[in-house]
């Protein structure tokens, strides 16, 4: 019998900057994809969901994904081709895989990453594969952005893999910190408003990278070494959709420079983390517009409950929201579930992906 798992994440810090090559702050939590196996027959891998009640059978010599469909089978394909892909000369055994998540699915809680890269760990563990955490998260990258074409960044991958909170510049290659964890607990709450990330980082990216586009080109400065006052420099230079859209980018990229500063600090105030948490959700609200009138609801009762701030995680336009508290939650979450008939988490900092057998 083998066993793999790998964690959801919640971006604490940097909402849509992992696709801008910036600095983004997200957290493993104890929210997980499990995968065990055995052996099976007939040079075949027979994967079972749990979950969605869907068996898939996939050939051991598999050469490419069978359908455009961004469907279950899709994803379990696109995780053996990355590897093949990584080691060319890799002989993966017949399996019989069953999967059960923790994770709700299309919940800005990264379910398609956790599963990829609990599913790749899984396969190079039952093929004697030596992988490391940074190897695991860029196949898994691999496997969802470039083979199976979702326009995602590289955050959920490496905080999935990698576990614990983690600061990641989003370069090629990407730049890793692993941050101490403040004294602090978090929420979780999904709004059960299903999100679709490739709606999101369709129209709305497009605004973005257009708007940095003009950003740059006026000011001769690029995005990362950008700052508010430059941007009212400049601010002539930009009709009022791209200002708009430019303050809340550089906006959160100060506060997410400015929240790693306040985590590395020997006693890091978890006061001001809870402020910048609630800094950026405005800043998604009100200059990204992917916050939703429920997600606006649930921040605002938490805080009047007694939560230190919150924000949207994900890439927004539903989803979850991600709230942070002091180590004593049980109140706030209880206010919550009286106001809110939602799924709703106390969850904890968690480790990575793992695999034994």
């Amino acid at each position: 019998m083998y066993f793999s798992s790998a964690p959801a994440r919640v971006c604490l810090y940097g909402e849509h900057q992992d696709y801008l090559e910036l600095r983004v702050i997200p957290a493993a939590i104890n929210l997980r994809v499990n995968i065990s196996s055995y052996e099976g027959k007939k040079n075949m891998i027979s994967v079972f969901s749990k979950d969605l009640n869907q068996i898939v059978k996939i050939p051991i010599k598999l050469q490419k994904i069978s359908s455009n469909n961004l469907d279950f089978k899709s994803f379990m394909e696109s995780g053996i081709l990355a590897l093949k892909d990584f080691s060319s000369n890799i002989e993966i055994p017949s399996l019989e895989v069953t999967i059960q998540s923790d994770i709700p699915i299309a919940s800005g809680l990264s379910s398609s990453a956790a599963l990829l890269v609990a599913w790749i760990k899984h396969l190079c563990g039952v093929s004697e594969i030596e992988i490391e955490k940074e190897e695991l998260a860029e196949l898994a990258y691999n496997a969802e952005h470039n083979l199976l074409g979702i326009p995602c960044g590289r955050m959920d991958q490496y905080s999935s893999s990698i576990g614990g909170i983690i600061s990641l510049k989003c370069t090629e290659p990407p730049e890793i910190r692993i941050l101490p964890k403040p004294d602090f607990r978090l929420i979780v709450v999904n709004s059960q408003t299903p999100k679709l990330t490739s709606q999101v980082h369709g129209s709305k990216v497009k605004e973005i990278k257009k708007a940095i586009r003009v950003f740059e080109t006026e000011s001769s400065i690029p995005l990362r070494d950008s700052s508010i006052s430059i941007l009212e420099k400049y601010s002539k230079s930009f009709n009022k959709k791209e200002k708009k859209i430019l303050t809340g980018v550089i906006s959160i990229k100060q506060d997410t420079e400015e929240a790693e500063k306040v985590m590395l600090k020997s006693d890091p105030n978890i006061n001001i983390l809870g402020d910048l948490l609630t800094s950026q959700q405005i800043s998604l609200r009100e200059n990204l517009e992917v916050s939703t009138p429920i997600l606006d609801k649930i921040i605002d009762s938490a805080i009047i409950n007694g939560a230190l701030g919150g924000k949207l995680t994900g890439a927004g336009l539903g989803g979850s929201v991600v709230l942070l508290t002091d180590k004593e939650n049980d109140s706030i979450v209880d206010s919550l579930k009286t106001n809110f008939k939602l799924p709703i988490w106390s969850v904890e900092i968690d480790e990575g992906a793992i695999f034994t057998s």
